[in-house]
């Protein structure tokens, strides 16, 4: 790797999050049973014709704006001639020439902390293919074409990458906003976010670029990150080899289970499509005052949001970055200090709890932990009333009962105990258990003033206040522990 730099670039498909296709009325509904979602568009019948959804329209618009692209103001679709056995007509409706949207730029942070800028090169809308179900038995597959039509937006990058941690990343941002402004739920498990890599390596120094190879069949961001691991390390050996000029252009699988990439076909140049502009549908002209009322209907910025989390609140940027991952994360964050609670505490309850609960329950953070309740919990923790640890321990089931968090805890006899005699008590009774440990910190393992701690708590049941406990144990042991 010291002699060698790979340069990456990624085409990423997203589905647009419709109820209709991109180019007729069929439904979009993932999962439905095959061949259900179909009509005389998808079946490429004779005399159907197609017809531009607005609304794929509008969210491809809403893509573009997300990542700081140029909206063109004048597209057109064509049509991608190639063997698609499933696409009935025989080709794709994509856009080649006249895309839609050019630039944009995605920015990732570095393992160093630093950040770079990858840039865009285009995006353009097209439609899906259906899907092939090969058969285990019988020299026959079957087709399903529920998702032939289903709108895509095409997302190209420059070759800006340079590791396969960058590409990860890449993605990972590209994800954040596309999901942020709702123009689809990048479900790769369900095929509405898919990528293609195309990697090639050169000498470093060298400016011209190598022979690239295109991956297909990548399923998640790791699968992405581990086929160009494979792949860098595939030519940078041919290379030291001396066989470089065995690269040639083509496609190739992943393949996850023996973590290999398989020769799938040479690779076509645009002239083997045979793209002409379709006949069937109109330019695409776009009005500056519709990209103004689109624009102005967008949320803030994730990074923009990020940012300002860091500077408002002093976070370091990684709790900003998890607070920003998804929108409703954000939400939630921010709907808690404005009901009052600290915004550390904020931050560290709702990456805690709330996401477990939402995560656990299958449900809207606000539904698995309402935003007053959790509120009031915070609150009870931060004036000492309710013990951080019962308050975690029982947080399942308080919101599961949907019960008022201090009715809750005052019926459970968890509402901690003031009183300095009976703290004194609890701690007597704690060192009193655990002799070895008392030795231990009288002796210089401070450390083990936890165990002491946790004992006093269990013979509290809960009502005790931990810090109020450690100093109580410092004053009967007569220690100092800063």
């Amino acid at each position: 790797m010291s002699d060698y730099e790979p340069v990456i670039g990624l085409e990423v498909h997203c589905q647009l999050k419709t109820t209709s296709k991109m180019f007729c009325g069929a439904s979009t509904v993932f999962g439905r049973e095959p061949n259900s979602q179909v009509d005389t568009v998808t079946l490429g019948l004779p005399g159907a014709l197609p017809v531009i959804n607005g609304h794929a329209v509008e969210l491809a618009i809403t893509a573009a704006l997300a990542v700081g692209g140029d909206v063109r103001h004048h597209s057109k679709f064509d049509r991608k001639h190639y063997f698609y056995p499933d696409l009935p007509k025989g080709y794709q409706i994509s856009q080649y020439d006249e895309p839609y949207c050019l630039g944009g730029t995605i920015h990732i942070e570095l393992e160093d902390g630093t950040e770079k800028v990858i840039g865009l090169t285009r995006i353009h809308m097209e439609e899906d293919a259906g899907k092939l179900i090969h058969q285990d038995s019988g020299p026959w597959s079957e087709v399903d074409l529920n998702r032939a039509g289903v709108p895509l937006i095409e997302i190209v990058s420059n070759p800006d990458l340079r590791s396969a941690a960058e590409a990860y990343a890449y993605l990972i941002e590209l994800k954040r906003a596309l999901k942020w402004v709702g123009v689809s739920d990048c479900e790769m498990q369900e095929g509405s976010l898919r990528c293609d890599a195309n990697v090639s390596v050169r000498p470093k120094g060298q400016q011209k670029f190598g022979t690239r190879v295109e991956i297909k069949n990548l399923n998640s961001f790791r699968a992405v990150e581990s086929a160009i691991e494979h792949e860098i390390k595939d030519q940078i050996a041919l290379y030291r080899a001396g066989r470089g000029a065995e690269i040639k252009q083509a496609t190739k699988l992943w393949d996850p289970d023996q973590r290999v990439t398989r020769l799938m076909r040479s690779k076509e140049d645009a002239a083997d499509y045979r793209y002409f502009p379709d006949p069937d549908l109109p330019p695409l002209v776009i009005a500056q005052d519709r990209i103004d009322a689109i624009r102005a209907k967008m949320p803030e910025l994730p990074r923009v949001r990020e940012g300002r989390f860091m500077k408002g609140f002093a976070f370091e940027r990684a709790i900003a970055h998890e607070l920003t991952a998804e929108a409703p994360i954000a939400d939630y964050f921010e709907a808690l200090v404005q009901e009052g609670v600290k915004p550390k505490l904020a931050a560290n309850w709702t990456r805690e709890e709330a996401m477990r609960l939402a995560n656990e329950r299958h449900l809207p953070l606000t539904e698995a932990a309402p935003i007053a309740a959790m509120a009031k919990l915070i609150k009870l923790v931060d004036a000492g009333t309710v013990a951080r640890v019962v308050a975690k321990a029982e947080c399942t089931e308080l919101f599961a009962t949907k019960a008022d968090p201090e009715s809750y805890f005052t019926a459970k006899g968890m509402i901690q105990v003031q009183d300095a005699g009976q703290l004194s008590a609890w701690v007597k009774q704690a060192l009193a258990q655990e002799p070895k440990v008392v030795a231990d910190v009288q002796g210089g393992k401070t450390a083990a003033i936890g165990r002491l701690v946790g004992v006093t708590m269990k013979v509290a049941g809960g009502k005790a206040e931990p810090n109020a406990v450690k100093a109580e144990i410092c004053k009967q042991l007569g220690i100092v522990i800063p």
